[in-house]
């Protein structure tokens, strides 16, 4: 297995110990999505449910878990959208019927669980199953740390791989 360096977060933190040692859970998720990270740790942090890790929420960057990845992927979607119903000359309410129909908390919790991606979300200590609302961040957040990784092309990529039509 390639060794990749720590984000200087973690590797100056005292609770690293906390952290498992390997990143083969997330490499059963590239295969899974079907795209290889060139920074493992983006999928890694995209895979953390809020609470996870309990130390790490002493390091700002993780606090929330996948929270801000979440928000990228929403974002980054919502992008890929515009971009499709653009040149379609529809009104706006077309737009969001698209945006409705593609990116809700149930979509994405179905696309989740299709692709069996609760195996590889590390969820909170006493958490037994990941909620829908877990799901549909962790596939929002997974799509973030793909456009982060490897920009718009790579998230298309990912997105067709999920089921997501964007």
């Amino acid at each position: 297995m390639e060794n990749y360096p720590l984000p200087t977060e973690l590797a100056s933190s005292p609770f690293i110990r906390s952290i498992p040692p390997d990143l083969d859970n997330t490499h059963a998720c590239e295969t899974a999505i079907g795209y290889k990270f060139s920074d493992p740790w983006l999928l890694w942090e995209a895979l953390q449910a809020p609470g996870s890790w309990p130390s790490l929420q002493l390091i700002s960057r993780y606090e929330k878990g996948n929270v801000r990845l979440a928000i990228v992927g929403d974002r980054i979607l919502d992008f890929l959208l515009a971009l499709k119903w653009y040149p379609t000359y529809q009104k706006r309410v077309a737009f969001d019927e698209l945006r409705n129909q593609v990116t809700t908390n149930s979509s994405f919790n179905a696309v989740g669980n299709r692709m069996g991606l609760e195996r590889y979300i590390a969820k909170a200590p006493g958490t037994d199953q990941v909620s829908p609302k877990t799901m549909s961040d962790t596939v929002e957040a997974i799509i973030g740390a793909v456009y982060l990784d490897g920009g718009v092309d790579a998230v298309k990529v990912v997105a067709a791989n999920l089921g997501i039509e964007v």
